[in-house]
C-alpha cells in the first residue's frame, strides 16, 4: 500500500519490523491528491522509530517539491538528509534544521507565488528552539514562509528557504521525545530538572549532552538559580557521543581539565542524570581527549536527586492522622498525635514525617517533637508550604505579595515576590527537591499557574524568586495546584456541575485527565506519578483515578488531605 506521506504511529518495533519484512509503509492520510510512494520506517540502534520520508518525485512542480521537502523534513536522520536532497547543492550545505521545530495541526497551503518562488501556510501552535526547549504558542498564529527554487539538471530544487523545520503535531509527538537535562541548584546540594526535546534515535545522546554544555533555560539559571558544573569552553571533541553495549562515552575537551575532584564529580553525576533517560544507555564514561577523567570518582546520583514520597494518601480524619493503607489509617508517624489534636485544615510534611507545616484558625504553625510552634498569626492565610531545607513559607490569600519564609527558630523573613500586580494567592507549594515554586494566581478575575526558579542564600535560606513561568491551567475556574512530581504539576477547575484536571511538564506538553463527575473538590495532591494524584472532595471524600474515564472514591470521612514534600 502506498499513500502519499503524513504520518505513521508505529505501534511497537516488531510491527515495524513486519512492515520492513513487506517492504511497504501504509503513512496516514495524504493532504493533498494523488498517491505517491510511502515512507519507510525503520528500527535504529537503541531501538527508537525513526522515519525515512520520500525523496524528490522525477520532474515534481514547485509545489510538489515544496511539499515534499516540508514532509521529508520530519526525518532528523543523517543531519535531515533526505530533506537536503530538495535543495540546491549549495544551499543544502547552508541550511540549518535544528534552529526550531514549528509544530502545526498539519493543515497547509502550499502554493506557488512566481515563476521561481513558493509559499507555505500554516497555523503554529507550539516551538521547540535550538536548545530543545519547548513553548506553546497561544493563541495559535498563521505564519507564512517563502522559499525560491532553481532548476538542476532539469530538476526545481529549493535554493532558499527559513532555517528550522515544520512538522504536524502527530509527527511531532512519534519523532521527539522529552529528556530531562539536569544541571545544580544554588546550594550545589541539589540536581534540577530541565526539560528538552529531541528526537528519538541514534543522535540523541550526543544532543542531549551539546545541550547539557551549554547551560540551563534562562529561566532556570537566572540569578544564578541553576548552573552546570562544566567549566567555561566545554565542549565534546569529535561532536559525538557513541554508545556501546549501553555505555555512552563522552570525550571532552582539555577546558575540563581545570575542574577539582568536587567538580569533576559534579559533572559526572550530570552526565548521567541527563543520559539516563535515553533507553540504550545504562553507564556512562567520561574522557578528556581521549583519557579517561578520573575514574575513581563515583558518578551516583541517589544523592543528589530527591527520594520518591509514599505512594499512599495521607489524610487526617477526626479520629486518625496517617496513610491509608487501603483498609485502615497507619498512625505510626510521630507527627500524629499532635497533629489530630490541631485538627488543622491544611497539612505539608517533610519526607520522613519529621516536620510539618500546618494552618489551623490560629494560624500557620510548624509541627515537631511532638509540639505545634505558632509562627504567622496573620489572618486570611493560604495552606502553608514547606520546603526540603525545612523553610515554612507562608502568605495571605488577598495579600500575595506579602510572602514570608520562616525557619524553624520562627523568625519571619519577607520575601519579594515576580509577581507583584496579582490581587490574590489560591495556592503555594515547593517542588520536592526545593528550587522552584509554584503559585495560582489572581488578577482582575484572570487566573494564572506559574513556576519560578529559586535562589538560596547562606543556610539555604531562600533569597530570591526567579521571572515567573506561565503554565497551562485546566479550563474553568481553577482551585487548586499542587506538584506531581520534580518536572510535572496538575491543577483542578470547577467547570460546571464537573471538575477539570490537567497535567503540564515544566518545560513540556499539557494533558487533560478525566473529568471528576462526583463531589467538589477542595484540594489536590501529588505522588511520584500522575497515578499518584489525588483529589479530597468537600463531601471528604478522596478521589483517585483508577482508570482512564473516571476518579473514584478511595477513602471517606477526610476532612485533611497532606501533601508530601
Amino acid at each position: 500500500m502506498a499513500i502519499k506521506k503524513s504520518v505513521i504511529k508505529v505501534i511497537s518495533l516488531a510491527v515495524a519490523m513486519l512492515s520492513l519484512l513487506a517492504l511497504t509503509a501504509c503513512s496516514g492520510i495524504p493532504r493533498s491528491s494523488g498517491v505517491n510512494q510511502g515512507s519507510a520506517v525503520v528500527p535504529v540502534e537503541d531501538d527508537a522509530i525513526e522515519f525515512l520520508p520520500s525523496g524528490p518525485v522525477r520532474n515534481g512542480s514547485i509545489e510538489e517539491i515544496l511539499r515534499g521537502f516540508v514532509e521529508a523534513s520530519s526525518s532528523p536522520v543523517s543531519d535531515y538528509a533526505i530533506a537536503r536532497q530538495f535543495l540546491t547543492p549549495e544551499f543544502a550545505t547552508e541550511w540549518d534544521a535544528t534552529t526550531a521545530v514549528n509544530v502545526d495541526a498539519g493543515l497547509r497551503t502550499v502554493t506557488q507565488t512566481g515563476d521561481n518562488s513558493g509559499e507555505l501556510v500554516y497555523t503554529q501552535n507550539a516551538l521547540v528552539d535550538a536548545q530543545g526547549n519547548y513553548s506553546d504558542v497561544n493563541p495559535t498564529q498563521s505564519v507564512a514562509n517563502s522559499y525560491t527554487f532553481e532548476q538542476v539538471d532539469g530538476q526545481w530544487r529549493i535554493s532558499s528557504a527559513p532555517n528550522g523545520v515544520v512538522m504536524d503535531r502527530f509527527t511531532f509527538d512519534q519523532v521527539y521525545q522529552a529528556h530531562p537535562l539536569y544541571f545544580f541548584d544554588s546550594t550545589n546540594s541539589v540536581l534540577v530538572p530541565d526539560v528538552r526535546f529531541f528526537p528519538a534515535g541514534a543522535s540523541a545522546s550526543t544532543r542531549i549532552t551539546k545541550a547539557l554544555l551549554a547551560g540551563p533555560s534562562a529561566w532556570l539559571s537566572a540569578n544564578g538559580a541553576t548552573h552546570t558544573a562544566f567549566p567555561a569552553g566545554t565542549a565534546l571533541v569529535a561532536d559525538t557521543v557513541p554508545v556501546s553495549r549501553g555505555t555512552a562515552t563522552v570525550d571532552l575537551n582539555s577546558a575540563a581539565l581545570s575542574a577539582d575532584p568536587t567538580v569533576i564529580r559534579q559533572m559526572k553525576q550530570q552526565l548521567s542524570a541527563s543520559l539516563q533517560s535515553v533507553d540504550n544507555i545504562t553507564a556512562v564514561t567520561m574522557l578528556v581527549d581521549g583519557a579517561t577523567l578520573n575514574n575513581a570518582i563515583s558518578s551516583t546520583v541517589d544523592s543528589v536527586l530527591p527520594k520518591p514520597v509514599d505512594s499512599r494518601p495521607l489524610v487526617l480524619t477526626d479520629k486518625t492522622f496517617g496513610y491509608w493503607t487501603g483498609t485502615t489509617v497507619d498512625t505510626s508517624t510521630q507527627l500524629a498525635p499532635t497533629i489530630l489534636a490541631q485538627q488543622p485544615t491544611a497539612i505539608t510534611t517533610s519526607n520522613g514525617n519529621v516536620l510539618a507545616a500546618i494552618l489551623t484558625a490560629q494560624g500557620v504553625s510548624f509541627v515537631r517533637n511532638g509540639n505545634a510552634q505558632l509562627v504567622d498569626t496573620r489572618s486570611g492565610l493560604i495552606a502553608p508550604a514547606l520546603d526540603s531545607f525545612g523553610y515554612l513559607w507562608s502568605v495571605p490569600a488577598a495579600q500575595p505579595n506579602k510572602l514570608v519564609v520562616i525557619p524553624t527558630d520562627g523568625k519571619q523573613i519577607p520575601l519579594d515576590v515576580p509577581w507583584v500586580t496579582a490581587d490574590s494567592i489560591l495556592s503555594l507549594s515547593i517542588s520536592r527537591d526545593g528550587t522552584r515554586v509554584l503559585a495560582l494566581l489572581e488578577t482582575n478575575g484572570s487566573y494564572q499557574l506559574v513556576v519560578s526558579a529559586l535562589v538560596r542564600g547562606e543556610k539555604s535560606v531562600p533569597i530570591q524568586l526567579g521571572a515567573p513561568v506561565s503554565l497551562s491551567l485546566a479550563a474553568g475556574t481553577p482551585i487548586a495546584s499542587a506538584w506531581v512530581d520534580s518536572t510535572t504539576v496538575v491543577s483542578v477547575s470547577a467547570d460546571g456541575a464537573s471538575s477539570n484536571v490537567r497535567t503540564q511538564v515544566i518545560g513540556g506538553q499539557s494533558e487533560d485527565l478525566a473529568k471528576v463527575t462526583t463531589g467538589t473538590p477542595i484540594s489536590i495532591v501529588g505522588a511520584n506519578t500522575v497515578a499518584g494524584i489525588r483529589i479530597l472532595t468537600a463531601e471528604g471524600n478522596v478521589l483517585t483515578q483508577r482508570s482512564s474515564a473516571q476518579w473514584l472514591s478511595a477513602v471517606t470521612g477526610v476532612k485533611t488531605l497532606a501533601v508530601q514534600q
